[in-house]
């Protein structure tokens, strides 16, 4: 019996590599972002989502022809908006740059040429700058100013990694034996406040980002 069952499980390997494939490819698109906050005393300041960009570089293992593992290495942008509804005057626009890479199990289906795809894993990411421009104003003075420029990290106060969940789903069509394109829809789901919890009222904010991106793979 136990060799029975050393001989299955050695078969059972035997045909995932002999479909082995690895494959190598460049993606990108535009992402759409929303940030939201734990608002708590800030009941008149809004925030808005903004549009941004996304590319990267692939690679996937396919132990068959229809599972593999994926990762990605992209920059991200996760953009929003920030304004006061009690003052016109005060908006400002963030652009923040992550570089991210995630891993993740790729299911696919269908034909031999155009083929659907599902992707579910997790990712880990770094908050690698943030630009921001727009008018605010000061609360001693009541003046108002113009802001135009990079944002300087607080040790103190921003969390610069970050990590959650990711899913997507696609179709993918097969040009040629060793070419793919693909088109995904893709979700990242932070689990990781960008706020260090450092004051005595906690001060969550996550961002929630979806992705429209276009694929080239080379299949070996």
């Amino acid at each position: 019996m136990e060799k029975r069952r050393l001989l299955l499980a050695f078969a059972l390997m035997i045909t995932l590599f002999a479909n082995a494939q690895w494959r190598v490819g460049v993606t990108a698109g535009a992402d759409y972002n929303v940030f939201s906050i734990d608002k708590q005393y800030m009941t008149d300041v809004l925030f808005d989502g903004r549009w941004g960009v996304t590319y990267g570089v692939t690679g996937q293992y396919n132990f068959t022809d229809w599972f593999g593992v994926r990762a990605d290495f992209n920059l991200t942008q996760k953009n929003y908006r920030m304004h006061r509804a009690n003052i016109e005057e005060v908006d400002l626009k963030y652009r923040n740059t992550y570089l991210q890479l995630p891993v993740m199990a790729s299911f696919s289906f269908g034909g031999k040429k155009l083929r659907g795809f599902c992707n579910l894993g997790v990712y880990g990411g770094y908050w690698v700058h943030s630009y921001r421009s727009g008018e605010d104003m000061n609360s001693f003075t009541h003046q108002f100013f113009d802001i135009k420029g990079k944002v300087e990290f607080d040790s103190d106060r921003d969390k610069r990694w970050d990590c959650g969940l990711v899913g997507g789903v696609g179709m993918e069509y097969r040009f040629d034996r060793h070419w793919a394109a693909q088109v995904e829809v893709r979700h990242y789901y932070s689990t990781t406040s960008t706020t260090k919890q450092y004051m005595r009222n906690k001060d969550y904010r996550y961002h929630s980002t979806t992705a429209i991106q276009l694929g080239a793979s080379y299949i070996f």
